[in-house]
């Protein structure tokens, strides 16, 4: 709640994506290993060179990554203890530019997957599809207002229920002058 209502923690600055990616992607990953060590998944990344660099608050990057990862792992996590015959987890971690001016960074797991309805409300405070007592809501707005606030980008989710969740990151290559005033 403390982060859903603070302040900037950072200037923007030009930051390699792809580096940043491959951090967050390494943050997550061992963070649910130090918490389940049985855990595994197949990891795979396809970062697009052309990236380069953006301008960020790098910070607030690596909390939104890491965010959007570790609800992927937690999804897989689900749908393999669930027992689903010959599952494989895998997380997929792509990076592209869409024009001179956005990159694209898209988030895709294997897991559960997520409900119609759920998904219209993903982004909103204090809503969650974890059971009660392993989410606090706050995670998907959080990351939606680093996202559109502080960056003017964007952020969207697809998915189909039992079978995979898909988060879409565009972020433009320099702030706008607006959206770096409000972090």
């Amino acid at each position: 709640m403390l982060l859903h209502s603070r302040g900037g923690a950072s200037t923007p600055q030009a930051t390699d994506l792809n580096a940043l990616i491959s951090e967050s992607v390494n943050l997550a990953y061992h963070g649910q290993r130090a918490s389940n060590p049985g855990f595994n998944v197949t990891l795979d990344i396809d970062l697009d060179d052309g990236v380069g660099e953006l301008e960020l608050i790098s910070q607030e990057i690596t909390r939104v990554l890491v965010n959007l990862l570790s609800n992927a792992f937690y999804a897989v996590h689900a749908r393999q203890d669930a027992g689903a015959a010959g599952y494989e987890p895998t997380v997929c971690v792509r990076s592209k530019m869409l024009d001179g001016d956005r990159a694209e960074i898209r988030i895709r797991d294997n897991g559960t997957g997520i409900a119609p309805d759920a998904l219209e409300r993903l982004f909103t405070p204090f809503f969650t599809t974890k059971p009660a007592g392993e989410g606090t809501g706050l995670g998907l707005s959080i990351t939606h207002d680093i996202v559109t606030g502080q960056h003017g980008g964007s952020i969207r989710a697809d998915s189909e229920q039992g079978a995979y969740t898909e988060f879409i990151i565009e972020l433009p290559r320099r702030l706008p002058q607006t959206a770096g005033a409000s972090a």
